[in-house]
This record gives structure tokens, sequence and C-alpha cells, in this order.
């Protein structure tokens, strides 16, 4: 993949709102970084502190996963919005709804982007849920890939395969999280997904668009997908 050339930029805003301190490069890293090569702006907002996530003390966690949250967005040119709700326990609540749609009404996006209802984690599926009642009809939202994909139906591919050395290096920002276990398996479903499109050497993630009034279509807001690559026909057996 080679970069966009400067006549088909265009600036537009994405946020990015992500459960944990290493979602964003997890799930979407190439992604953002095909955007910021747009020439877009994208925004990662965390809901939780990240406290649970590992062993240390949860005090001592949460402040050593907001440095490692920085240097992330940092490698993916992107700034950062920390919401500070408690790790493990997210709930759709009006409060987080609240305090979600007063984020978003302040960085007004042209593109949210969230974890799907059917991931794996509580917190993904309650944020899910959350971040659709904050944004309402004001912006469109959209939803990345599940853990390794299960259970997802993608409607939208993202060509990421020149941009997955440095998503990895995202990744290996969160230190406290043993991060080369997320560098494999994130890299085994990009694979996997653009082997979906038919280029199996290459990168890609998946996203999922389902059209509400007024948002109908919302692909001059996302990268390319992978290139086509033509199915030929053996002849007679």
């Amino acid at each position: 993949m080679t970069p966009l050339p400067a006549t088909t930029r265009s600036l537009f805003h994405v946020a990015v709102v992500m459960a944990h301190p290493d979602d964003a490069e997890i799930y979407l890293g190439g992604t953002i970084l095909a955007w910021h090569q747009m020439g877009a702006r994208v925004h990662i907002v965390i809901a939780t502190d990240g406290a649970k996530g590992g062993q240390l003390p949860p005090a001592d966690l949460a402040r050593r996963r907001v440095d490692e949250a920085r240097a992330g967005a940092d490698i993916l040119g992107a700034s950062l919005t920390l919401a500070g709700h408690g790790d493990g326990g997210l709930s759709s609540d009006m409060d987080l709804v609240a305090h979600l749609r007063s984020i978003l009404i302040n960085l007004a996006p042209d593109l949210v982007v969230t974890h799907a209802g059917n991931d794996y984690h509580a917190d993904h599926r309650a944020l899910a849920t959350a971040v659709r009642a904050a944004a309402s009809f004001s912006m469109p939202v959209i939803v990345c890939d599940t853990m390794m994909g299960t259970g997802f139906e993608p409607t939208h591919y993202i060509d990421t395969s020149f941009f997955a050395d440095t998503k990895s290096a995202a990744i290996r920002c969160h230190v406290s999280q043993d991060p080369e276990r997320f560098v494999a398996s994130a890299t085994l479903l990009s694979r996997f997904r653009s082997a979906q499109c038919g280029q199996p050497e290459g990168h890609a993630e998946a996203l999922r668009f389902d059209p509400a009034y007024p948002f109908a279509d919302i692909r001059n807001l996302l990268p390319p997908a992978p290139g086509l690559k033509p199915v030929r026909a053996r002849g007679p057996a």
C-alpha cells in the first residue's frame, strides 16, 4: 500500500470510544493510522481507568496505564481523553451516557467508533450501548471487530497492511498488559480479515455499520479497503 495522494485527502474528525487503555491499539490501531494518513483527526476516548487489568495495586496500575495510553496514542497520531470510570464496572446507565454525550458534544466528530455490542468483555458491551445512546441521531456510530472476530459480521474492511508494524509498536506501549499476546492475536485476526478479501499476504481490520436515519452511508469517512483480487476461472474440469 502506498500513501494516499495529497489531492485525495480531506479533513474530518473521528472519535474512537473504547473501554480500556489498550483497546484502541488492539482493535483499531491500523485503521486509526490509515485515518491519520488521510488527513483526518482522530481522538481516542478511554472510558475506564484500567485499574483492574493487572497484578499491581489498582491505584499504581491506573497511573501506569495513563502513561501507556498516552504513549500508544502518540504513536497512532491521535489525541486522548481519559474519562476515568471504574474498570470492570461499566454500566450503560444515565450517568455514563450523560458523560459520554458531554464528551462527544465537545468533540463534535463526524464519525464515532466503539466496541461491538456482542464482544466478550462486559465493559465493552456496556460501553457499546452507552455510546449509541450518547450519540443518538447527532452522529453516526460504527463498531469495531470483536476479540478474535467471534460472532462479528463485517460490513467494511480497511487495508492496514502498510501500518502493521506501527500498530504492533503501539500495542507494545502497554507494557503492563503483557502486550505480546495482543500483538499475536491482533496480527492473526488482521491476516484473517485480509484473507477474507482475497489478500492473504496483507493485513486488514473489520468494521460494522448498521445504517440509521439520517446516516445511511459513511463510506466517504473510511480509509480504503483491500484491493480487489480477481477470481480466475480454471476452465472445465
